[in-house]
């Protein structure tokens, strides 16, 4: 039986950071790779995420995707995965709304591991 992926996002990556799905040893992912890992295959559905992050006035900690770029840096990749999750669990409006917050968060932790 084949799962959905939202089923992916919200139960089996609900809880999970990208450092868990993707090794750290990638720093890159071309845009084709990132729609078959992370999206199933639905170029549409990445479309749709990058309309609501690229225009913000004010981007989410670690998104500096821009259009002309082929592929997707790991700090961009990280927040297009949190974004998912968000969409997944709350719908497009509140995802839009908490991206930043999640994203502060995810970076305070991560301050705090490499400051010990």
């Amino acid at each position: 039986m084949s799962r959905s992926w939202s089923e992916i996002y919200k139960n089996e990556w609900a809880c999970k950071r990208l450092d868990d799905v993707l090794p750290l040893a990638i720093a890159e992912l071309p845009r084709k790779t990132l729609v078959e890992k992370f999206y199933g295959g639905a170029d549409s559905t990445l479309r749709r995420d990058l309309l609501c992050l690229v225009p913000m006035e004010v981007r989410p900690r670690g998104f500096d995707f821009i259009p002309q770029d082929q592929g997707f840096k790991r700090s961009s990749i990280e927040v297009l995965f949190e974004f998912r999750k968000l969409v997944k669990k709350y719908q497009y409006d509140t995802a839009v709304r908490l991206i930043h917050q999640t994203m502060e968060q995810i970076y305070e932790l991560q301050d705090c591991t490499t400051s010990r």
